[in-house]
C-alpha cells in the first residue's frame, strides 16, 4: 500500500490564503522508535534479497502503518497522532541455520526477548507457529505489557512480523497491530476496519482505533519529544478540513488527516451513493463523502426528503455538475446533486426504458473543455443482458445505443468509469476471477462491444462502484466482500492504476454499502487551480468519436 502523488508543475499559489488569520498549532507526534532486525537466513543476495532490500521493505511497511494510524477510515476511527520510527539502520540477527527464522517454541521467544539492546526491538522472520502457545497461522507476535501510561519505562519490548505477511500484502497492518500490543492493546472484534482485530483479512488494511485505544497507543511511545507534528490534525482533536494547505509535502493539501500533493489523491473528493453503517446491503438513499488519500468518509445526508435511492453517480467536469440515476419501475430519472450537501437539486430528464434499468454511469468529457461534447456513458440492463449507451447531459431524456455486452449478468456491472486521459472505459463487478473489465468503445457499434477482463487485479467487489479522476489519473473503487461466518461482510476501498490495472492500495473501511461513485476535484483548491490542472491533460483527450 503506497501513497501516490504526481507533481505536474502547477502551483497552489493563493491557497495559502486558506490559513490566513487562523490561530492553530499542529499536535506533536508521539513517536515509537523501533530497532529493526532481520534474521540472517532471510538474506539471499543472489535473488536480490540483501539487507538493503529488506530495509526498503520494512521502511515501506512502517510508512504505510503510520498512514493507517494517522489517517481516518470512517466514522468509527479516532484520529491518532502517533507514528513509528527508527533510530538505526536495519541489522541482522541470529546465525545461519539456527532455526530462529521460524519461531516455533517458547524457547525461541525467550531467545528473541534476550536479543538486541535496550529499547523496543522488532524482528522480521520467515514464519511463526508459536506465540504464547501453538499458533499455526500466526503472522505476528508481540510482548504485551500492562497499561501504565508510560511507554518509555518498558526497555525490553519486542515484536515479531513475518515474510508471510509481506507476501500477503498485510505487513503494514501487522506492524501497526503488533506495536499496538506493545502499547498494551488487546484483540477486538467490534468493528470491521479495526487495527487490533485478531485476524487480518486480505486484501484490505484496516487502521481504525477507538479513542481509548489511541490514547494507550500514544502513551506507549518511546520518544517523548519527537519534534514532529501531525499537520492535518486539529489541536483539539479531529482532522483539519480536506483541501486545507499542509506543508509536509510540496504543494500539499490535507485529505482525511494526511498530507498529500494536490495533484494526487489529496486533490480528489469522492461522492458515494450508499447505505452507511452496513455492508449487508440497504437502500442507497444517503450521500457520503470520501477523502481519496486516506479513505476517511462522512455522511453528507439523505438525497431527498423522500429518501430516493440513487445509483450510478458521475461528475461532469466541464459543466461542474454531479449527475445521478433514480431508478423506478417504468423509467429512470436523471437528477443533479449538490456535491457539498448531497441533496438532489432537480430532475433534469426521464428515460422511459420500461423493464430496463441503468445500473452504472460514467462521464466522458469529449475532445474539448466545453460541455457541448460531453457524454454520460451508461450500462443499461434487462434481466441478464444489457447494453452500453450514452446520454446527452444537456437533454438527458433519451439514450443512444453504442453496443451490447457479452458478459452476463449485465446487471452485475454496477461500476463504470471513463479514463479520459487514455480513452478507456472500465467496468467493475463481482465476477470471478477478476472483477475489473475494459470495454473497447471503438468496437461498438457494431455490436457487441469488445470487452476483456483486466487480469491480475483480482478485485472481487460486490456492490462495486467505480470512478476516475483526471486530477490524480487514478481509478477509485468501493465495494463489499463477504468473508463468511465469523468474519462477515466488509467494505473495501481501492485505488487502481488504469495503465496497469493493478491496485495501488486497498483499505478496509468503516462499513457502508455503495451504489455509485463520482470523483470531484476538491472544492478547496479553487476553480482556477482545478481547471489549470485538468487543462494540462486536454491534449491527451481523444479527438473524434468512434
Amino acid at each position: 500500500m503506497s501513497r501516490r502523488g504526481r507533481l505536474i508543475g502547477a502551483s497552489v499559489g493563493g491557497l495559502w490564503l486558506l490559513l490566513s488569520g487562523v490561530a492553530w498549532s499542529a499536535p506533536a507526534v508521539d513517536l515509537h522508535a523501533l530497532n529493526w532486525y532481520v534474521h540472517v537466513d532471510l538474506i539471499n543476495a543472489g535473488v536480490g534479497e540483501d539487507l538493503a532490500y529488506w530495509q526498503t521493505v520494512i521502511d515501506a511497511a512502517v510508512e504505510n502503518a503510520n498512514q493507517l494510524l494517522e489517517g481516518g477510515q470512517g466514522p468509527f476511527d479516532q484520529p491518532c497522532c502517533t507514528r513509528l520510527g527508527s533510530t538505526v539502520s536495519v541489522t541482522t540477527f541470529g546465525t545461519p541455520a539456527d532455526g530462529l527464522d521460524v519461531i516455533d517454541s517458547s524457547g525461541d521467544l525467550t531467545t528473541i526477548a534476550n536479543t538486541g539492546g535496550a529499547g523496543s526491538n522488532a524482528f522480521l522472520v520467515d514464519s511463526i507457529t508459536y506465540c504464547n502457545g501453538p499458533a499455526a497461522s500466526a503472522i505476528g507476535c508481540a510482548l504485551r505489557p500492562d497499561c501504565d501510561g508510560d511507554g518509555s519505562d518498558d526497555p525490553n519490548l519486542w515484536m515479531l512480523v513475518t515474510v508471510e505477511s509481506f507476501d500477503a500484502e498485510t505487513l503494514a497492518a501487522v506492524v501497526g497491530h503488533e506495536r499496538g500490543h506493545n502499547t498494551c492493546l488487546t484483540h477486538v472484534t467490534a468493528a470491521e476496519c479495526q487495527l487490533m482485530q485478531g485476524t487480518v483479512l486480505t486484501p484490505g488494511l484496516g487502521g481504525c482505533m477507538t479513542a481509548s485505544e489511541c490514547s494507550d497507543y500514544r502513551a506507549g511511545r518511546t520518544t517523548t519529544s519527537s519534534g514532529l507534528v501531525c499537520g492535518c490534525h486539529g489541536d483539539g482533536g479531529g482532522f483539519l478540513a480536506d483541501a486545507t494547505v499542509c506543508t509536509e509535502v510540496e504543494d500539499g493539501l490535507c485529505s482525511g488527516g494526511l498530507c498529500g500533493p494536490f495533484a494526487g489523491d489529496a486533490g480528489v473528493s469522492l461522492i458515494v451513493a450508499a447505505a452507511p453503517g452496513t455492508a449487508l446491503g440497504g437502500p442507497p438513499d444517503d450521500a457520503l463523502r470520501i477523502s481519496a488519500l486516506a479513505g476517511e468518509w462522512t455522511t453528507l445526508g439523505q438525497f431527498s426528503i423522500a429518501a430516493d435511492d440513487v445509483r450510478g453517480l458521475a461528475y461532469a467536469l466541464d459543466s461542474k455538475t454531479l449527475f445521478g440515476v433514480v431508478p423506478t419501475v417504468f423509467d429512470d430519472s436523471i437528477v443533479t446533486i449538490d456535491p457539498v450537501s448531497g441533496a438532489i437539486l432537480s430532475t433534469v430528464g426521464t428515460i422511459a426504458n420500461g423493464a430496463a434499468e441503468i445500473v452504472s454511469m460514467a462521464y466522458d468529457p469529449g475532445a474539448t473543455n466545453s460541455p457541448t461534447d460531453d457524454r454520460l456513458l451508461v450500462i443499461e440492463a434487462v434481466g441478464s443482458t444489457g447494453e452500453v449507451r450514452w446520454i446527452d447531459p444537456a437533454a438527458p431524456s433519451a439514450t443512444t445505443l453504442l453496443g451490447t455486452i457479452i458478459w452476463q449478468p449485465v446487471s452485475a456491472f454496477t461500476g463504470l468509469a471513463y479514463d479520459s486521459l487514455h480513452d478507456k472505459l472500465f467496468a467493475a463487478t463481482a465476477f470471478f476471477p477478476d472483477g475489473l473489465y475494459e470495454i473497447d468503445l471503438s468496437s461498438c457499434p457494431p455490436s457487441p462491444c469488445v470487452s476483456n477482463q483486466v487480469l491480475g487485479v483480482g478485485l472481487i467487489r460486490y456492490d462495486a462502484s467505480l470512478s476516475f479522476s483526471p486530477v490524480s489519473g487514478m481509478l477509485y473503487l468501493v465495494g463489499t466482500v463477504d468473508f463468511g461466518i465469523g468474519f462477515g461482510q466488509r467494505t473495501f476501498y481501492d485505488v487502481i492504476d488504469p495503465t496497469t490495472g493493478m491496485s495501488a492500495e486497498t483499505l478496509s473501511l468503516d462499513v457502508f454499502t455503495p451504489a455509485g461513485l463520482a470523483a470531484v476535484p476538491e472544492p478547496g483548491i479553487g476553480v482556477g487551480v482545478a481547471v489549470g490542472v485538468i487543462g494540462l491533460f486536454l491534449s491527451r483527450r481523444r479527438r473524434s468519436r468512434e
